[in-house]
């Protein structure tokens, strides 16, 4: 009871002062909601909130771990833009936005009874101390509240520091994040369904490595889910 009335006082604070100072929108600086304290203006959340419709999957080609991805958009556009200011500009408050589309497309897409756990995708300890937060985990929190799954932020870890994977051929990428996980010793993926999280797709290298590792401490299935693919 106590925490729903603060909730609903916070909210309320951040209304009226959302009232007496506007917010603009973090993607095209117009002027966000005046009575939602919102990090987008209504125009930009529908153009993200568009991509939710249309279906994006593949299964996994034999060589990768897991066992099939799903995306809500291409990395390009909108929604590269908030990914892009999420990750690397630490505007969190975009999570709330970024991970209300997954869920939405989740919702319409995918089948949460099957699945038992999500895992978001770790950074290395270092990087984690660098961006203060892990984007993958604020999302993948998003989901496991709407669909009252149990996150495991701990028994997959980052255990290498590697270069970015950015401008490296899929050869070169697989490589690189060989051996970068390691599940934690007591760890209870044995028999288990996971559904892997991260922000962005590109090659899916280190999803498999991710999903590689998980399977490799007995779970059962690996479902990667990314909020964009593309390069």
């Amino acid at each position: 009871m106590l925490k729903t009335i603060l909730s609903s006082t916070s909210d309320f604070c951040l209304t009226f002062l959302n009232l007496l100072y506007p917010q603009d929108c973090l993607v095209c600086s117009g002027r966000a909601h005046e009575l939602k304290p919102t990090p987008l203006c209504e125009p930009c959340n529908d153009r993200i909130m568009a991509f939710v419709g249309s279906p994006h999957w593949a299964t996994a080609e034999r060589e990768l771990a897991f066992d099939a991805a799903y995306h809500v958009a291409s990395y390009e556009d909108i929604v590269k833009r908030c990914i892009c200011l999420f990750k690397y500009e630490g505007k969190t408050r975009l999570s709330k936005v970024l991970g209300s589309v997954m869920v939405e497309y989740a919702a319409r897409n995918l089948n949460f009874g099957s699945i038992d756990m999500i895992v978001p995708v770790p950074l290395h300890p270092v990087k984690l101390r660098e961006r203060q937060f892990n984007q993958s985990e604020l999302i993948a929190e998003h989901l496991a509240k709407k669909f009252n799954k149990k996150i495991e932020k701990d028994w997959l870890k980052r255990i290498r520091y590697t270069s970015p994977q950015a401008g490296l051929s899929r050869e070169q990428r697989l490589r690189n994040i060989k051996g970068a996980f390691l599940v934690k010793r007591d760890a209870g993926f044995t028999g288990r369904s996971i559904l892997l999280v991260d922000d962005v797709m590109t090659t899916g290298a280190t999803l498999h490595e991710c999903a590689k590792t998980i399977k490799a401490a007995g779970a059962k299935k690996v479902l990667a889910y990314t909020l964009a693919c593309g390069n």
